[in-house]
């Protein structure tokens, strides 16, 4: 695009180009030219204003820094600046930001309150970057509008704009991101943005992105296995709510659509099968499985049902079919199309409220750690030092014994004291970020009284991390010890889930292998996993699941060596029900009952593990649950004389050993669980000294 088509005014003679231009109008060319629509305007004003605003323009610089660095806003009639976090300046006149932020614009009044009468014009600091502030000027500004290139920096962006409650600035942006189609339609990045929507607290985009989410993908964790590292738990928790409401929304509205609106649509359709709505069964039959498989809402999935359908009917009864559906008028089909649409279109907007943010959750960790239970103060004489806890209870301790116990704290108290700590009753005041519960418990560990134990092991895996962010190597060897001793500390059935995502949170990795364990003694579902799912980190679950289905892969490998002979099933072979009456050699061959139980074991172990457990023994651990299916299977078979003498013989010893091999597959798998870069919650204590007060 050239400046004379993009500006009226640039399209006359040459000697109105030469003619004086308005400051703000020089500032209009300068900022179209620096967003590259108005490339030829560059050389138009440099020719008028000289070599000057060339070097301070400079709008050739080829990379992202340089681009950046040479797009500032310096407007004639500014009277701010604005300063991003990494240190560009924007010189603006406030009126344009104050009449499209409030928030903006009482940050600007207290600077200006607060301005030194030496700075002209005052500088206001803004924690985004230059690249985000720019964009987001361009919305406010008459110039050329800018969308990040990035989705990540999209998202920033429509925050940005959000936080500072510029509704007509937002709307602009969406209606940017709209036009150029930015949204995904695809299923991986429509994931992605909808994990950052939920991170930046983007309703809008969260509702948008989880439709396209609905519509492309069944909600299970064997579908979204290799996907699930897109997200954190909390995320991916709120997800599945929306589509558990979404679902039954929908199921209610396509029900009553059936019975109702589509059998008035096509009263006069003639086909062979009709429904019980009266409708085409094939008909029925597709609207009752978007139901189920909303992916499968597609008009092209449409014809494609009615396509079987004719040529079912055709294969049947050939020319002589009375069947009229291939006769159907497309406006008939595409009434229908539209009315089903508008039906499931519906549904969503019953269900927006359904989606909750995560920001606007209560978070399920603070639950856990707040949550204390009546304790008793220790009177310890002698007493150096108080550590306060994060509700408040003061612990009077000794210096020595934390730095007995503790490297970080022997390293701590060496400091010398700052001159304004606090002080109570003569003794320097450290502020903990663990409650007073989880003290309480520590400090009892640490002085010879009785100990106190969590009263959960959610709680006491909250104890071993602070013994592993403080460096307490012995304490946290006892608190160990004493669990494995407390068998009612122990995770209780499904709690192993939650066991497991607190446990890989904080890096405790004998807790995490244990919890792993656990967890596949139970169903691994969206359903079991339950509010659980919030504790998850994205990258966690993700391991979870690769660690179960090597835990099946395992499985399926030892029974495929108990299937294959010669091999441990050998003592099998001779069964007169599969063996040949006159065989022409040898012939090995196990018996049918053994092979369909092996089998169908396999079977069950691809097809459900997610939905069943992965367990060797029954839920009570008192009997084999390998010896109950083998018993059961081989009943029918007990009139054979050469498999319940087998049994009598090695029966026992074949249960065993296909017993132990499972659960030593079991043992085998290799966890390979991937740790990211832990943030311990040093809170106060993670500075030289800065939590003595």
């Amino acid at each position: 695009m050239t400046a004379a088509q993009a500006c009226p005014v640039l399209r006359t003679s040459h000697t109105l180009l030469f003619s004086p231009f308005s400051q703000d109008f020089l500032w209009w060319i300068v900022m179209m030219a620096q967003t590259r629509m108005l490339q030829a305007a560059v050389s138009v004003v440099t020719f008028h204003r000289g070599a000057p605003l060339r070097r301070q323009c400079n709008l050739t610089a080829p990379s992202t820094n340089e681009r950046l660095a040479n797009l500032l806003y310096n407007h004639p009639s500014a009277d701010i600046i604005l300063r991003s976090q990494d240190s560009y300046h924007f010189r603006v006149p406030k009126i344009y930001i104050v009449s499209c932020s409030p928030i903006l614009g009482e940050l600007i009044q207290r600077t200006l309150d607060d301005a030194n009468a030496e700075t002209s014009p005052p500088v206001v600091q803004l924690r985004e970057s230059g690249e985000i502030l720019h964009c987001l000027l361009t919305f406010i500004f008459p110039i050329t509008q800018l969308v990040p290139f990035t989705p990540e920096k999209i998202m920033e962006l429509l925050s940005v704009a959000q936080k500072y409650q510029m509704r007509t600035v937002l709307a602009h942006i969406r209606g940017s991101i709209a036009r150029q189609n930015l949204l995904p339609t695809r299923l991986e990045p429509a994931l992605h943005i909808y994990a950052l929507a939920q991170k930046y607290g983007l309703r809008q985009e969260a509702l948008q992105t989880a439709r396209t989410i609905f519509l492309k993908q069944s909600m299970t964790i064997e579908d979204f296995d290799n996907k699930l590292d897109i997200m954190p738990g909390d995320s991916l928790y709120e997800l599945w709510m929306y589509h558990k409401r979404v679902r039954a929304i929908l199921a209610s509205d396509l029900t009553e659509f059936r019975m109702s609106c589509a059998c008035g649509m096509l009263k006069d359709l003639r086909c062979t099968e009709l429904s019980s709505s009266q409708i085409p069964k094939w008909l029925d039959h597709y609207i009752e499985s978007i139901e189920k498989t909303s992916h499968l809402f597609d008009s092209t999935e449409l014809s494609i049902t009615m396509a079987h359908h004719v040529k079912d009917k055709a294969n049947t009864y050939g020319f002589n079919s009375t069947c009229k559906c291939t006769s159907i008028p497309g406006n008939t089909m595409r009434d229908f199309w539209e009315a089903l649409a508008s039906v499931v279109d519906g549904s969503f907007d019953k269900a927006e409220s359904a989606l909750v943010l995560v920001c606007e959750r209560d978070d399920p960790q603070a639950q856990i750690n707040l949550a204390t239970s009546p304790l008793e103060l220790f009177d310890v004489p002698d007493a150096n030092l108080i550590i306060r806890s994060s509700d408040n209870i003061n612990f009077r301790v000794h210096k020595s014994l934390l730095a007995m116990v503790s490297p970080f704290f022997k390293d701590l108290l060496s400091l010398p004291q700052p001159s304004d700590s606090e002080i109570v009753d003569g003794l320097p005041v450290i502020q903990f970020p663990e409650n007073s519960e989880l003290l309480t418990c520590l400090i009892s560990i640490l002085y010879p009284i009785p100990t106190v134990m969590p009263i959960s092991y959610e709680k006491m895996l909250h104890l071993l991390a602070a013994c592993q962010k403080y460096d307490m190597i012995s304490v946290q060897s006892s608190i160990r010890a004493e669990t494995s001793r407390e068998a009612s500390l122990a995770p209780k059935g499904a709690e192993a889930f939650s066991a497991y995502a607190i446990a890989s949170a904080k890096g405790l990795i004998p807790e995490m292998e244990n919890a792993a364990c656990l967890t596949l003694d139970h169903p691994m579902t969206f359903e079991i996993l339950g509010e659980g799912l919030r504790l998850f980190e994205g990258w966690a679950l993700r391991d979870l699941v690769n660690f179960r289905k090597r835990c099946r892969d395992n499985f399926i490998t030892c029974l495929d060596s108990f299937l294959q002979l010669p091999g441990p099933s050998s003592i099998w072979v001779g069964c007169p029900e599969v063996m040949p009456r006159h065989p022409s050699g040898p012939h090995q061959v196990l018996p049918r009952w053994l092979n369909q139980l092996l089998v169908r074991n396999q079977n069950e172990w691809k097809r459900e593990h997610f939905i069943s457990p992965l367990r060797v023994l029954n839920p009570s651990g008192s009997s084999s649950a390998v010896r109950l299916a083998y018993v059961m299977a081989l009943s029918p078979h007990e009139t054979c004389g050469f498999c319940s003498r087998v049994d009598k013989m090695h029966g026992l010893t074949f249960c065993a050993d296909l017993e132990n091999e499972l659960a030593a597959s079991r043992k085998k798998v290799s966890h390979s669980f991937t740790f990211q870069v832990l943030q311990t919650e040093i809170h106060p204590l993670d500075k030289a000294f800065v939590g003595v007060r």
